[in-house]
């Protein structure tokens, strides 16, 4: 589908916790909205591939000299590689595909003047980013510190006293390499020895130490499974 290009004068900055990645155009700076345990994420935006089955949220501000600031949309060069919807990129397979960051130009508006979602041949790309998927090979599981950061992956086994809280994160990877995104990760471990709360983390539970015993924190995401046996002492007086 044919675009054509424009360079505006203003700047398209993604917003999160890294500096991010700079358009080929050199017109914006994108960087996935990820939280401070993202580690990956902090230190190299999204100049990491996206894992395939995972959802990458993306936050912009845009900043504006001598210029009204237009609607910005983004869009994916081949959905079939990732699509892009409320700002999230979901990765589709594996492969390279660019990310159109595109305003609405003259006959792209739909009844009510507003842009429309899907780009058309009239759009304006201001910039574009290219974006890996790649398919991982393995889950590993992070413990998340209470200042908000993960440490190096866990052991295969460890041990907790009664009462004490961890919580835990599933990344992806392959190889050597973390993946970024967001996963649908199912948790599992025996009730009677640890509780396990959701509060709303993709891929992430807090676990706390009920009672004494031995279990198996089992989480699956991507097909995969990585597991951590967990033993919970009795604190004796």
């Amino acid at each position: 589908m044919p675009f054509t290009r424009l360079l505006l004068p203003f700047l398209a900055l993604a917003t999160g916790c890294a500096q991010g990645s700079s358009g080929a155009l050199g017109q914006t700076d994108t960087t996935a909205a990820c939280p401070p345990s993202e580690l990956v994420c902090a230190v190299s935006g999204i100049d990491a591939p996206i894992a395939k089955g995972a959802a990458l949220p993306i936050q912009v501000s845009v900043t504006s000299e001598g210029a009204a600031t237009p609607p910005l949309s983004f869009v994916s060069a081949n959905p079939a590689i990732f699509t892009i919807d409320d700002a999230r990129i979901h990765a589709q397979a594996p492969g390279l595909a660019s990310m159109l960051i595109t305003t609405a130009g003259v006959g792209a508006q739909d009844a009510e003047g507003d842009p429309k979602p899907q780009a058309s041949s009239s759009d304006l790309v201001v910039d574009f980013l290219h974006v890996w998927v790649a398919e991982a090979d393995a889950l590993r599981l992070h413990r998340v510190t209470t200042g908000g950061l993960q440490t190096s992956p866990l052991p295969a086994a460890m041990e907790m006293l009664v009462g004490d809280e961890l919580t835990l994160v599933a990344a992806p990877h392959r190889g050597p390499q973390r993946l970024l995104g967001e996963l649908d990760a199912a948790f599992e471990a025996d009730p009677e020895v640890v509780l396990m709360l959701d509060e709303g983390v993709p891929g992430s539970r807090r676990i706390v130490a009920k009672a004494p015993g031995e279990t198996t924190v089992t989480v699956k995401a991507l097909d995969i499974e990585v597991a951590v046996a967990l033993t919970v002492l009795e604190v004796k007086p």
